[in-house]
C-alpha cells in the first residue's frame, strides 16, 4: 500500500499524551512545521499533500471488476458458476467498494482473505472493515497538511514562526556557550 515517507508520515501524527502539558491539541501545524524544518521536509509540504490527495481516487471499475473475478474463481473452484449470478454479484460488490482508493482497496481484500476464518469469500462488510480506517486517516493526514500548507501561507503565522526559529537558535547557541 502507497504511503508518506515515514518522517511526514510522523510529523502528522497525534503526539503522545504524555508531551502535551497546556491541555491543548494533539496535533498542531506549527508543532509538525517546526519539526518539518528540522528535517528538511518543509518545503516538500505541498507536494505531499499532493500526493496524497491523487492517491484518493477512486479505483478503476475494470480492475475492481478483475480483482472481483478472482476472488470469485479463488472461492468457487470446482463449482459451476451461473454468469448471470455472477454478474450480479460482481456488480453489486463493485457498487460497494468502487468508492475506495486502488491500494487501500487492494491491501483491504488481501487483508480480509488472510483472515477470513470462514472459508468464503470475504463480504463488504470485512473488506471495509479494514478500508474505512486507512481512507479515515488518510483524510487526517490530508487534512493535517493542507492546515500545515495554510500555515505556511499566513504571513503572521510565518512571522512568529522565524522569530520562534530564531530565539530557539540563540537559546541553543547561549546554552553551547554555558556548557563550554
Amino acid at each position: 500500500m502507497a504511503s508518506l515517507p515515514p518522517m511526514v508520515a510522523e510529523l502528522l501524527a497525534d503526539s503522545p499524551q504524555e508531551f502535551v502539558f497546556d491541555g491543548g491539541p494533539l496535533w498542531r501545524p506549527e508543532k509538525a512545521l517546526d519539526a518539518a524544518h528540522q528535517s528538511g521536509h518543509e518545503g516538500a509540504i505541498p507536494e505531499h499533500r499532493r500526493e496524497l490527495e491523487a492517491m484518493m481516487a477512486r479505483s478503476s471499475r475494470k480492475w475492481v471488476d478483475q480483482r472481483l473475478a478472482s476472488l470469485f474463481v479463488h472461492f468457487h473452484p470446482t463449482r459451476e458458476v451461473d454468469g448471470q449470478a455472477f454478474g450480479i454479484w460482481n456488480d453489486e460488490m463493485a457498487r460497494l467498494l468502487i468508492d475506495l482508493p486502488h491500494d487501500i482497496l487492494a491491501h483491504s481484500i488481501d487483508e480480509a482473505i488472510r483472515k477470513s476464518g470462514h472459508g468464503f469469500a470475504p463480504s463488504v462488510g470485512e473488506i471495509r472493515r479494514y478500508a474505512d480506517p486507512l481512507v479515515e486517516q488518510r483524510e487526517v493526514q490530508i487534512d493535517r497538511l493542507r492546515r500545515m500548507e495554510a500555515a505556511l501561507a499566513d504571513p503572521a503565522a510565518t512571522e512568529e514562526r522565524a522569530q520562534r526559529r530564531a530565539n530557539q537558535a540563540a537559546h541553543e547557541r547561549h546554552m553551547a556557550e554555558v556548557g563550554r
